[in-house]
């Protein structure tokens, strides 16, 4: 916990992006660019402070270090492994669901494990069986989508014969929460794949089916912002808001202080995106000892940030969306 409050990482990864994982037939170019791009996020971010000395992020993550990132180097009470079903070039995905499961067996009682499945990769049939077998064998709470693999291989969120069968298989199978990577394409794949609107009408079509956004949709920031704050069953997972607030502070405000004005406090979720930079601590920190500068507020409206907006946004938000009872010991013996 955090000076009493409880935090909630809603997405750390395990990914794979090493030569091995270029798929046959492809010529490599997309997992090139993804581990250029993350090695010059990573050079700069060294250079904002961040730690330079950490372990070859290409590689996927040894669970032992990654467990001690988390709960004996952070303040993190409970953090959602997920999944990142993007095949395409990537020969198993770039985080594929079995290191993903491997990883939560080092905590399991920490640890939450998010499937993800691709039904134009696998097809409807093979994504619907495997969303039973990850729920029923590796204790699955959540899935992750991306909605493009490659030219030849995309689907729509909104999709009545393609992605609707998922959404009603989530809910036969207790599912509260489903989640869906928006705008950054991983790699050199069209920005324009990851547009957030094909989220409204399935939000609208599955009401009490929660749908968690990532990464604000950006470049898309203010069509997914105006998208969530319309619909009351979609949420916005924060990871890479976190990150790029090292980077850009100011923007970064901005962009929390609009979250907030139009979206509300109660469907924020903090998540730091680890291991890509492993100093969780420091997402934690920061957050805690954020206050909106007045001349925001009095300029554009934006809300002061008090400990109950931070509290929510540190996890009581994701676990409500989730269905997941947060254990007595981080609620002073009542669970959530």
């Amino acid at each position: 916990m955090k000076d009493g409050m409880f935090v909630f990482d809603c997405v750390v990864h395990t990914q794979d992006f090493t030569e091995r994982q270029v798929a046959p037939g492809t010529d490599g170019r997309n997992v090139t660019a993804h581990r250029e791009n993350q090695a010059s996020f990573n050079k700069l971010m060294a250079s904002k402070g961040g730690p330079t000395d950490k372990p070859d992020f290409y590689d996927p993550v040894d669970p032992e270090w990654a467990n001690a990132q988390l709960f004996e180097r952070s303040d993190t009470d409970i953090a959602m492994v997920q999944t990142v079903p993007l095949f395409g070039p990537w020969k198993d995905s770039l985080g594929p669901a079995q290191l993903c499961y491997d990883l939560t067996r080092v905590n399991p009682d920490r640890l939450i494990f998010c499937g993800g499945v691709d039904p134009s990769w696998q097809g409807v049939d093979f994504a619907l069986r495997e969303m039973e077998r990850q729920v029923h064998e590796w204790g699955a709470k959540s899935f992750k989508f991306y909605t493009y693999q490659d030219r030849n291989h995309s689907w729509a969120a909104d999709d009545r014969e393609i992605a609707y069968p998922l959404y009603e298989k989530a809910l036969e199978l207790g599912i509260k929460m489903i989640q869906f990577h928006k705008g950054y394409p991983l790699g050199m794949h069209p920005v324009e794949a990851f547009k957030p609107n094909d989220l409204q009408m399935a939000a609208y079509d599955f009401p009490e089916l929660n749908f968690g956004i990532h990464h604000m949709g950006d470049p898309y920031v203010d069509e997914t912002i105006s998208i969530v704050g319309r619909f009351p069953n979609m949420h916005l997972m924060l990871p890479l808001w976190f990150n790029q607030y090292f980077l850009q502070p100011y923007p970064m405000l901005h962009r929390i202080g609009q979250a907030l004005l139009f979206i509300g406090p109660d469907r924020l979720a903090y998540g730091s995106e680890g291991f890509i930079w492993p100093d969780i601590q420091a997402y934690i920190d920061m957050w805690a000892n954020l206050e909106m500068p007045e001349e925001l507020q009095d300029r554009y409206g934006y809300p002061e940030l008090t400990r109950e907006i931070k509290e929510k946004v540190f996890g009581l938000n994701f676990a409500r969306a989730l269905g997941y009872d947060i254990p007595s010991q981080y609620t002073g013996g009542e669970g959530s």
